[in-house]
């Protein structure tokens, strides 16, 4: 029998690298579309671009979000092949709100179906009458004394109220107001311009809104933090009587609220969220990174626009990133950052966002319930 020549050999050997090409190429196939599968129906990552769930989730957090705690779903699809369980109160959720089907928001369920909810205005200063209670003596930076002369405007609180079934008494969440040293430290880092104290602000006003952190309390046992500061009026997504006699939730329906309560968008606006719609719970913060960009985007706005330079002191007066550095590590692009094609979000992350980030050592692998 004859041996192969040097062309058969060559072919064969074209021919088997074409094989292991083909094989390599279907194997990643399949491997992407496993872990992509996996993200969209086991366990996702997401960021967090905004501060509508301060001081929670700040922006810049990464979490993972358990897409199986409620529903398995075939994957790419919304179709649910079984129901798991259902959200409890308190839990934050991720699910497509209504009317925005290409985004998904992060909340926290304060609502549950057949439930009477009511939201209204409460001064800070008279939130513990709705106790039966004394004003704390805590460290607060407003006064709740109205004739002082000193006085200074106290935050106005969304009070959330409920009836279980729609029977029995109203409960609430009692929200307990938190020091405020503790708050600062909390809201100092969060890179959002709408939670700094107003003596932080460019333009000081003593008498200005002041964030103040509440502590809600669930039923289970559980707590959360919420930021208060003034109070604007649910629209009527809800129903009219939201702030008197209060509205039933619909079976399959839930509230959901974000915890920075004047900074969000969520079910006071946009209406009840749909069982079917929400995709999966916050679990965990895996890592958090303060790159600044709000605070960097409102400086921008406010004094690199100006033909005439900024002044030493221009700026936000915040404690490891002062007006100098903010002159340094901010530019125009940040505040074009809302429609910058990718090279420039390349350039303005290499030259200006790594340089100025900070990384929020203690928030990772926080666990939330």
């Amino acid at each position: 029998m004859l041996s192969p020549g040097p062309a058969e050999e060559r072919k064969d050997s074209v021919k088997s690298r074409g094989e292991s090409a083909t094989s390599f190429a279907v194997s990643m196939a399949v491997l992407v579309f496993f872990v992509f599968a996996f993200k969209q129906s086991v366990l996702d990552a997401n960021n967090i671009p905004s501060g509508s769930m301060i001081p929670t989730l700040k922006i810049g957090d990464y979490l993972f979000v358990n897409k199986m705690r409620y529903s398995l779903r075939i994957p790419f699809t919304e179709v649910e092949l079984i129901r798991i369980d259902d959200p409890a109160r308190g839990d934050i959720i991720t699910f497509i709100p209504p009317g925005d089907p290409g985004k998904n928001y992060v909340k926290r369920v304060m609502g549950m179906p057949g439930d009477r909810i009511r939201i209204r205005s409460v001064p800070a200063c008279d939130l513990y009458k709705a106790y039966g209670e004394t004003l704390p003596n805590v460290p607060r930076e407003f006064s709740c004394d109205r004739k002082s002369p000193s006085y200074r405007y106290e935050p106005q609180l969304a009070f959330v109220e409920y009836k279980e079934g729609d029977s029995g008494e109203w409960k609430n969440y009692h929200p307990t107001e938190l020091g405020s040293e503790e708050a600062r430290k909390l809201l100092l880092d969060s890179d959002n311009v709408g939670v700094l104290p107003p003596e932080l602000l460019p333009n000081f006003d003593w008498r200005g809104r002041m964030p103040v952190a509440f502590r809600e309390n669930l039923p289970s046992g559980g707590t959360h933090l919420t930021i208060e500061s003034s109070y604007t009026s649910p629209n009527d997504s809800l129903c009219e009587d939201i702030e008197t006699t209060g509205c039933v939730i619909p079976p399959n329906q839930y509230l959901a609220m974000g915890d920075n309560r004047d900074d969000s968008r969520d079910s006071r606006y946009i209406g009840y969220i749909a069982r079917e719609k929400i995709l999966g719970k916050v679990v965990i913060i895996y890592f958090s990174i303060n790159w600044k960009d709000d605070i960097c985007k409102e400086f921008a706005r406010d004094f690199l626009r100006s033909s005439v330079p900024p002044a030493l002191d221009d700026g936000y007066k915040i404690p490891g990133f002062p007006p100098e550095k903010q002159r340094r590590r901010c530019s125009l692009l940040d505040e074009q950052a809302d429609s910058e094609s990718i090279i420039d979000y390349l350039r303005r992350t290499v030259v200006y966002r790594i340089p100025r980030m900070d990384v929020r050592w203690t928030r990772i692998a926080n666990l939330l319930k």
